[in-house]
């Protein structure tokens, strides 16, 4: 809650001051205003802008236009280099921070999932503290996917990342179900483990023709953002219908409240992902490979 506070307050300030340089971006039926702080940053206005812009697009694209009617991102440096840290509020309206290290280069952005991120947090809903691997792992999951089909990283560094990250999602023994194992690894990559098994779920029932994407778009059509609070079978069950089989909540009964294990390796072999050598690569011939072309191609 300090935190909260903290974060609401500097915003404040950025509106407030004339030493915070401020914009608008118009994005598919949405406005972000956006301000950073000034500073002696590496990186010109424009550049940090442009990446905010960019962050922006793979949102909208995602989600088939922007998820609010309004948002704001501040922007505010501190030593380092690269993306420092970021976080996303409702209770002052749909708000995210992020702090930038002053040495920040244009590569440094090019390569930033972390405002993309906190993007994602302003599309859901907040909920109770036992369910923050839903908010959690929904944004972990969602900006790789999203950033993939706007073009902005490849297949291969999704799928990187998913090989290394997802185990340590994984329980643990004594572990229970996602709502009662509050741990980093649980919380963030259990979490997105969720997301993709649900997203490979609902393209093999529908046959295709939807995606985790589609009941997503059905909760920011109803009206849901982190400016409201809710809870998971409400949320789900409007997903569910939008995708016409009730795959979340089957999931949400399942890996919620009880431990599952899941064999990582059958899974990477039924999608056709290899990683050797800290390379990953692809085998078009394996059972559950056009799921995995489906989920990071380019979005419409």
């Amino acid at each position: 809650m300090v935190q909260t506070l903290l974060a609401g307050l500097w915003l404040l300030l950025a509106v407030s001051t004339a030493d915070a340089f401020d914009a608008i971006i118009d994005a598919d039926g949405g406005k972000i205003h956006l301000y950073i702080e000034d500073d002696a940053y590496r990186l010109s206005m424009s550049e940090l802008t442009v990446w905010v812009e960019r962050s922006v697009n793979a949102v909208t694209l995602y989600y088939g236009g922007f998820p609010l009617e309004e948002a704001y991102v501040a922007v505010s440096g501190r030593s380092g280099k690269g993306v420092l840290h970021g976080i996303a509020m409702g209770e002052v309206g749909a708000v995210v921070n992020v702090k930038i290290g002053l040495s920040t280069d244009s590569a440094d952005l090019m390569h930033d999932w972390v405002l993309v991120h906190e993007l994602i947090h302003l599309t859901f809903p907040k909920m109770h503290r036992r369910h923050h691997w839903i908010e959690e792992g929904l944004s972990v999951y969602v900006e790789s996917i999203a950033r993939a089909q706007a073009g902005d990283i490849s297949a291969e560094s999704v799928w990187d990342n998913f090989v290394r990250g997802m185990p340590h999602g994984l329980p643990q023994p004594g572990d229970r179900g996602l709502d009662y194992t509050p741990s980093w690894g649980r919380t963030y990559w259990g979490g997105a483990l969720f997301f993709l098994l649900a997203d490979i779920k609902i393209l093999q029932r529908s046959g295709g023709e939807k995606s985790l994407r589609d009941g997503l778009r059905a909760l920011v059509a109803s009206g849901y953002s982190i400016l409201q609070r809710s809870e998971p079978r409400h949320l789900f069950a409007i997903a569910d219908r939008a995708l016409g089989h009730p795959v979340l909540t089957e999931f949400y009964d399942e890996m919620g409240k009880q431990s599952v294990d899941i064999d990582l390796a059958k899974l990477w072999r039924d999608l056709g992902i290899v990683y050797a050598q800290g390379k990953t690569s692809f085998l078009d011939q394996a059972r559950l490979a056009d799921i995995r072309r489906v989920i990071t191609q380019a979005s419409n």
